[in-house]
């Protein structure tokens, strides 16, 4: 694989290239995953765009803006912008999973006109209101979060005190204490999801843009996920009218 890089003021987007071909496929991995994840899509004539996202490989994001001034679709776009220009990308085919999936569809009424199909793994993003997203919002919460990142013990605590009160499902705990016990990988989750919180797709948006495209949509969703789960997905798609774009597999939430 190639890789590159390309720059907005004190931002940067790494991203790596793969094959050749007229057949572009540009994909943004997970939190906590690379872009090797979808080299399974390598094919003759084909040629992969994997996007890495803030906090992630070589990609930059200035950690005091995190706060104050967290990152923008409007500059994650002018990123992306200039990727499509370097690469002398005119249409392609989208694919995100999980984190991945949120900047798909945000960025996805930007580039209606120009996509021909999209696939969303595990997609975060699909419900702007739920409890992860709002608190996300609320300054309270992202306050003690980040008294967390050098103490992620005590997270797991307050954990176990939702969990003992029915607030938690014992999977999602599970998955909360496999983060939260390693401090770096704590302090990435914290940093992203705090950090992410204007990226906030728009479902009548994307319902007209592929209302109006008609490209190929579908959401892949595990169905023993209790991370990101079916439930969404479905509620989402009745959204979009289209609750038949649902695949669902039998795996969790690491589909990889």
């Amino acid at each position: 694989m190639n890789s590159y890089k390309v720059k907005e003021e004190n931002v940067s987007l790494e991203y790596y290239t793969q094959g050749k071909g007229e057949d572009i496929i540009i994909c943004i991995h997970g939190h906590g995953r690379d872009v090797n994840d979808f080299l399974f899509l390598e094919k003759r004539n084909r040629k992969l765009i994997l996007l890495v996202l803030p906090h992630h490989g070589k990609s930059f994001f200035p950690e005091h803006r995190v706060e104050n001034n967290p990152l923008t679709i409007d500059e994650f776009d002018r990123l992306f912008q200039k990727i499509l220009d370097r690469e002398s990308i005119n249409r392609f085919n989208f694919i995100g999973f999980s984190q991945g999936g949120r900047f798909v569809l945000t960025l996805l009424p930007l580039y209606q006109s120009r996509i021909k199909t999209v696939h969303l793994i595990s997609p975060d993003g699909m419900d702007n209101d739920s409890f992860y997203n709002r608190a996300s919002r609320n300054k309270f919460a992202r306050k003690l979060f980040k008294s967390w990142e050098n103490n992620p013990e005590s997270f797991i605590k307050f954990a176990r005190i939702g969990l003992k009160l029915k607030l938690i499902r014992p999977k999602v705990f599970a998955f909360i204490q496999l983060f939260a016990s390693n401090k770096e990988v704590f302090k990435r989750a914290s940093i992203t999801w705090r950090g992410f919180r204007k990226i906030r797709p728009t479902i009548s948006s994307i319902a007209l843009a592929i209302e109006t495209n008609n490209f190929s949509f579908k959401i892949i969703m595990g169905k023993y996920d209790q991370v990101i789960r079916t439930k969404q997905a479905i509620e989402f798609l009745i959204q979009l009218e289209k609750p038949n774009a649902l695949e669902e597999i039998a795996c969790g939430h690491d589909f990889f």
